[in-house]
């Protein structure tokens, strides 16, 4: 058990801190739903706002993944994470000053679907080369698992801060969380691309 948990203490960090990471920005995704919708009182407008997130990933999917795999993958991370909270200091910002408008906001999600959509293969590559190979299906069931509790939590902590806190609760929490992640990948993850040359030698033998 000892052996186990110290082989896979990278990707504990790394697994534990991104998962709260997304379901910060997932909760800023849904509770800017209802600020929208609160404040338009249109579905229509609402529902842009949601396709505005994946329209990015829809067109640039099939070249993110060759993007990122030739680029260094802790870097990347940091950086998509980075801009995409830069995003959201941003809608933030906006929303106190009271100078927001629906088009910013579609712009905005638009551009943190972008830096999702290339951040995303890049995490997966990561966490495959902090796994040894024995504990692949471990991993696994780990990661299947983070992402079905960011889809059943998200709406409900999202809704629930949004009514007791506001929107500006909910930014404070995803922030939070970035930092949180980023931090636990700067600092205590090592992802070099040694690494991932060794890893690819090994699976190709």
């Amino acid at each position: 058990m000892m052996q186990s948990t110290k082989e896979l203490k990278s990707f504990y960090i790394l697994w534990s801190t991104q998962s709260l990471s997304q379901l910060g920005s997932s909760m800023t995704a849904f509770a800017l739903t209802l600020w929208l919708y609160e404040k338009t009182g249109s579905a229509l407008q609402t529902a842009l706002l949601a396709i505005c997130t994946y329209v990015p990933y829809i067109l640039v999917s099939i070249f993110a993944g060759a993007l990122s795999d030739r680029w260094n993958k802790k870097k990347t991370m940091l950086a998509c994470d980075s801009i995409a909270a830069l995003c959201t200091v941003l809608t933030f910002v906006m929303i106190k000053l009271d100078v927001l408008e629906i088009w910013h906001l579609y712009a905005l999600n638009a551009f943190n679907g972008l830096m999702n959509t290339v951040q995303q293969p890049a995490g997966e590559v990561a966490m495959t080369m902090l796994i040894p190979k024995k504990h692949y299906q471990k991993a696994s069931g780990m990661r299947s698992l983070s992402q079905s509790l960011i889809t059943i939590l998200n709406p409900i902590l999202a809704a629930a801060l949004f009514s007791f806190l506001g929107i500006e609760g909910v930014i404070a929490v995803d922030l939070g969380s970035f930092l949180l992640a980023f931090v636990a990948l700067g600092m205590f993850v090592d992802i070099s691309d040694v690494q991932i040359k060794e890893k690819r030698e090994q699976s190709e033998n």
